[in-house]
């Protein structure tokens, strides 16, 4: 008896559906993109419950007869591809036929279309990839899928989706690859009954400004690089205005979305040493090449491709951001600042850590004046850290366990404080140790209901926000408040913030509030509660940086408030804060033992 089989229809699609259909991202994705080959000219998308419950996909394209009705949800059926030739120029979205038949098999589904110039149309409806009735009426040109119940079928990949907000992240993600590659589209976005996108068809300029706004494009820097008949054209931003995730990296193929480390490597490395590398530029490039020098039929989803000569391409992209970069004089902003030991040196502008100068005073929040009663002074019972020699010594023999003020730290590249210990010597990253004072001491305003004080803005700043930004924003209003921010809602997703943490250097407001969302988001799935999460992105976005400049005090200020907190050792993301290295294995380094 053989044990090969094939496998029924119904198991196949449901597998297929997993390479193409992983959340309702992925769904919305395929079915714009056939409405986008269809040559819409409007598409109206409407969601409720992040897609989980119902998605809907509206166009005005050119529709379908009856019989392509019928053969469209049939696995591999496809109007694109004709012969293995029509492999080497493809110039639609889709062209492998497995979407509809995919997205039917794990959901109920129905389709109404109808051709130009007809007046009936076709209704079919289907229930796990089986069509179950089919109706003529009458309908407008252009074509209506509407998908309900996702993974009703298959329960197991139901409960692999997250929450609805981060669905709901995704779909717009998605959504914002086919805005700005087709500007000439009006997309409408409804999101639970409320339109949260309308725009019209514009140019590329004006669709990039009504995507992230007026500001956002005006600060961006337009390149143009071209090799014999392939060009790149496109927008990179200016260094300071790099985030800490990769949200806003756009690259297409001839208008195809694609996702490629390499060339976005390329973008990072055309910077040079103007963007940290904890950073990423955003940008938006359009890569526009003969089809045969390029294969997209590598993935299920089209999203990765392969270039036949990908240095090229490579050098292609790295040329035009140093070319741009140059013409444009992308100059960081530098100032001149007295290090711990009164020397003067150059160091990239940064926002100083705000101790008080009075480091008794280790009840201080950063930037305020305002005691933190929680605070108490700390020794410790098995080291003692020296004070320098040039202190007055404490009698001959006498021990302390109190971590004095004065204690002898030095500053190993702006990035670590060094210490002698009793037991040897420790380390501890500058950072992260100030990302747990501040963690600590906004976590316990928090927890206790109390509103960290803030600074009210002289001159109230506007701020366009992206649509994911606006709705973590929205979902964290209360919190963000209760640190420090005043923010008031316009039209729109126009917000004005109006007063700001006590301890953010004016005119970096705008840039601190967007890395906060950007953090919130990024860390959706962790272990933190809301507000721990808007604790830590707080803390993780204002602590100090590596390479800021520290004095003797802040050195002390900051090592007398780290060993005030619950968790001194780590950071909230689990990173280590100290590291110590005892006498014995100094010794066994040096071969003394």
């Amino acid at each position: 008896m053989a044990n090969i089989k094939i496998l029924p229809p119904n198991i196949a699609n449901k597998i297929a559906a997993g390479e193409v259909v992983d959340r309702p991202a992925s769904i919305i994705k395929e079915l714009v993109e056939n409405a986008i080959d269809a040559e819409a000219t409007e598409i109206t998308v409407t969601i409720l419950h992040a897609g989980k419950e119902m998605i809907q996909v509206v166009d005005n394209g050119c529709g379908m007869s009856e019989e392509d009705a019928n053969l469209a949800f049939e696995r591999h059926a496809t109007s694109k591809i004709k012969s293995i030739s029509d492999l080497d120029h493809i110039f639609t979205l889709g062209f492998r036929g497995e979407a509809l038949a995919s997205i039917a098999s794990v959901s109920r589904m129905e389709l109404k279309t109808c051709l130009k110039n007809e007046q009936m149309g076709t209704l079919l409806k289907l229930d796990a990839g089986n069509i179950i009735s089919k109706n003529k009426l009458a309908l407008n040109q252009g074509t209506v899928v509407t998908v309900k119940n996702l993974f009703y079928n298959t329960p197991a990949r139901r409960n692999f989706l997250r929450a609805d907000s981060t669905e709901t992240n995704h779909i717009l993600k998605a959504l914002k690859q086919f805005f700005l590659s087709h500007p000439d589209i009006q997309f409408i976005v409804i999101n639970n009954g409320e339109e949260i996108f309308n725009l019209p068809a514009a140019s590329q300029d004006e669709r990039i400004a009504q995507v992230f706004g007026q500001k956002f494009y005006d600060d961006l820097v337009y390149i143009r690089e071209e090799l014999n008949d392939i060009v790149l054209e496109g927008y990179i931003c200016q260094p300071e205005n790099a985030r800490g995730n990769t949200a806003n990296q756009f690259i297409y193929l001839n208008r195809r979305s694609i996702v490629n480390r390499s060339l976005s490597h390329a973008v990072f490395q055309g910077y040079g040493n103007l963007i940290e590398r904890s950073k990423y530029p955003q940008f938006i490039m359009f890569l526009n090449i003969s089809p045969n020098l390029v294969d997209v039929n590598v993935h299920p989803t089209k999203m990765e491709v392969r270039f036949a000569n990908e240095r090229v391409i490579y050098h292609l992209f790295l040329s035009a951001v140093r070319k741009a970069i140059q013409k444009e004089e992308m100059v960081p902003e530098f100032s001149m600042q007295s290090g711990p030991r009164e020397k003067e040196e150059i160091t990239n502008h940064f926002q100083p850590m705000r101790f008080s100068r009075t480091p008794q005073k280790k009840a201080l929040l950063p930037g305020n004046d305002i005691e933190d009663p929680d605070q108490t002074k700390i020794t410790f019972s098995n080291t003692s850290f020296n004070k320098p020699s040039d202190e007055n010594e404490s009698s001959a023999g006498e021990e302390t366990s109190t971590h004095s003020v004065q204690a002898a730290l030095w500053q190993v590249h702006n990035r670590y404080i060094l210490s002698q210990i009793k037991s040897g010597l420790v380390v501890i990253d500058q950072h992260v140790a100030h990302e747990r004072v501040l963690f600590e001491r906004i976590l316990r305003f928090l927890e206790e209901d109390r509103n960290v004080p803030s600074q009210q803005l002289l001159f109230p700043q506007t701020l366009d926000l992206a649509l994911e930004d606006y709705l973590v924003l929205s979902e964290n209003k209360e919190w963000l408040e209760k640190i420090g921010f005043s923010i008031a809602e316009l039209s729109g997703r126009t917000i004005v913030i109006e007063a700001i943490p006590a301890d953010v250097k004016v005119g970096h407001e705008s840039k601190i509030l967007i890395q906060i969302l950007d953090y919130y988001r990024e860390n959706e799935g962790s272990k933190y509660q809301p507000h721990e999460k808007i604790a830590a992105a707080f803390a993780c976005k204002n602590a100090i940086k590596s390479g800021d400049s520290l004095s003797l005090v802040e050195m002390n200020s900051l090592v007398d408030q780290l060993f005030a907190t619950k968790e001194p050792y780590f950071c909230p993301h689990g990173r280590p804060v100290i590291i110590t290295f005892g006498l014995e294995e100094l010794d066994k380094k040096f071969k003394r033992i």
